[in-house]
């Protein structure tokens, strides 16, 4: 294998696998990168065998001799990123390890075979169940907007992902843990109707770390999704379980309404929280006409409320909410105003954009014992 590429393009290619790779795993060919020469192009591929990415860099003409190898993913991103801006000279050698030439500095890698590398999933185009096409962009805000939400419990593995689900004309997108529900969906040209599939919280992290004014492709296979977005392939295994049906845990019955300035909202709630214990933390929200006080007490550190304005004309009713998952949602809403859809102090709030560009986006945050 031979090839020369340029530094800063491999190293955006090598920063995205970064996370991919499974740097403690037993299984040591996991903690490598492929790369494969083939084509005029340097091949990246990592994988944790539940997720994987492959990707490519130009290589100039002339300069390529096909091979392959699997080689350390950290100490040849960090290698690469020490270099200088300019062209890098990639070879294999005995053993398959990895030479890199870059003006006058020389590295050696110590590699594991190519074959020795797993076979990557794909999906077909062709064979596809389901796929849709949208701005990149659009897809990483409908992510942003819901991963909060997924569980990180292994236990409950049917939450570990978001459930994405296609409409006619439409892409929705549902994350829960148990104590909150987010769900968000938006109008996408050319969208058929599909029955819903679990996507993997780390496939959804991964996502968000990308940076792409392309399109994203999503395909849908017998046993993984993938995504492609411009020269990268993301492709995961679809989570298995049932997921709950979300509609019915919605409340159809809030009638009391608040509404509040979101930033002003979240600085309120960040302050007041700063009190609060790390077990079951709890601010108390009182709503008065126009008016909320939040606050909290811990008998080990003390006590903090403040006020502030909000549109609230109906009953006073006071509830109980974990702070973080208000501050979530807020760090997620991209409006100046939010609104708040309440029953009573036992049950749930249902948090969502005052107008905003979306189809449908609210946040289910369940109530704490006062």
């Amino acid at each position: 294998m031979k090839t020369r590429v340029e530094r800063r393009e491999l190293l955006t290619e090598l920063a995205a696998m970064r996370g991919i790779v499974e740097s403690r795993s037993t299984i040591p060919v996991l903690s490598h990168l492929l790369l494969r020469v083939r084509d005029d192009r340097l091949e990246l591929a990592a994988t944790d065998l539940d997720v994987s990415l492959t990707s490519s860099c130009a290589a100039e003409g002339g300069s390529c001799e096909p091979g392959a190898t699997a080689v350390q993913a950290r100490k040849l991103l960090e290698i690469v990123r020490a270099l200088d801006d300019g062209p890098v000279d990639l070879s294999t050698g005995e053993s398959n390890s990895l030479h890199i030439d870059a003006a006058s500095s020389r590295f050696r890698i110590n590699g594991l075979s190519a074959e020795d590398f797993p076979t990557l999933a794909s999906v077909d185009p062709e064979s596809a169940s389901a796929t849709f096409e949208a701005p990149f962009a659009d897809l990483k805000r409908m992510i942003g907007k819901v991963i909060f939400a997924v569980s990180a419990e292994e236990s409950r593995f049917q939450l570990n992902g978001a459930l994405l689900k296609l409409k006619d004309g439409a892409v929705e997108l549902v994350a829960t843990d148990g104590h909150r529900l987010a769900l968000i969906e938006a109008e996408m040209a050319g969208v058929a109707e599909a029955d819903g599939v679990l996507a993997p919280r780390k496939a959804l992290l991964e996502l968000m770390r990308f940076d792409s004014d392309e399109s994203a492709a999503f395909r849908r296979g017998e046993h993984h999704l993938a995504f492609v977005i411009g020269r990268r392939e993301l492709t995961c295994r679809i989570l298995e379980g049932t997921f709950p049906d979300y509609e019915k845990v919605i409340s159809k019955d809030n009638d009391r309404k608040a509404s509040f300035d979101r930033q002003e909202l979240s600085g309120v709630v960040h302050r007041v929280s700063l009190l609060t214990g790390d077990r079951a933390p709890m601010v108390r929200l009182k709503f008065d006409d126009r008016s909320l006080l939040v606050s909290s007490s811990n008998p080990d550190l003390g006590e903090a409320e403040e006020t502030l304005e909000c549109d609230y004309e109906a009953e006073n009713l006071e509830i109980g909410l974990n702070p973080a998952y208000v501050r979530d949602f807020l760090g997620a809403v991209d409006t100046d105003r939010v609104e708040f859809a309440l029953k009573d102090e036992n049950s749930q709030c249902i948090a969502h954009p005052v107008e905003g560009a979306d189809s449908r986006y609210l946040c289910v945050i369940m109530p704490m014992r006062l």
